[in-house]
């Protein structure tokens, strides 16, 4: 289902967007997908330069998330916002609320994941709530003398955040 939605998506962004880009979009939603994101990256860049109408820029934004290049990313989705602010969806919009979390701006974190929760699919919604279920449940640890669960909290935390993308929304990766 979620690759049908991929497709789907990819194939509305065919129309808005010169052909010769078209496969390295198709091909960076794929690595994005497999979870190979420095490959997309690289996709994503090569469709930015050969002319996306600006979509390719929320797909690096979300591929330096999960690079572990919050600061990038954050540049890189105030670029995306700038030049197609229109193509962002709830998806990106989770990312974008990760890269912000990651670099400890969390009001922005909060205002994007609030936004997100009214307009995300099941999965990422699901996966937002139990980020932060685990987060609270790492704080709370972290409070106690003898650190309960501790370790395993923050293990799930960073299993989370490696599940493998979402691919539900507008097309995004």
């Amino acid at each position: 289902m979620k690759h049908l939605a991929l497709c789907l998506a990819l194939l509305g962004l065919t129309a808005a967007t010169p052909s010769d880009s078209t496969p390295h979009l198709l091909q960076g939603a794929r690595h994005f997908r497999e979870g190979r994101f420095s490959n997309a990256l690289v996709e994503f860049k090569v469709a930015q330069r050969l002319g996306t109408d600006g979509e390719a820029d929320w797909y690096i934004a979300a591929s330096l998330v999960k690079l572990g290049r919050s600061e990038e990313a954050l540049e890189a989705f105030a670029a995306a916002q700038k030049r197609a602010p229109d193509a962002r969806d709830a998806l990106l919009d989770y990312y974008h609320a990760l890269a912000c979390y990651d670099v400890k701006l969390y009001l922005c974190a909060d205002t994007l994941l609030d936004a997100v929760g009214e307009a995300s699919g099941p999965r990422v919604g699901e996966q937002v709530l139990a980020a932060c279920f685990l987060e609270e449940a790492v704080r709370l640890a972290g409070r106690r003398e003898d650190r309960y669960r501790l370790a395993e909290a923050r293990a799930s935390l960073g299993a989370l955040s490696e599940l493998p993308a979402p691919l539900v929304g507008g097309g995004a990766p």
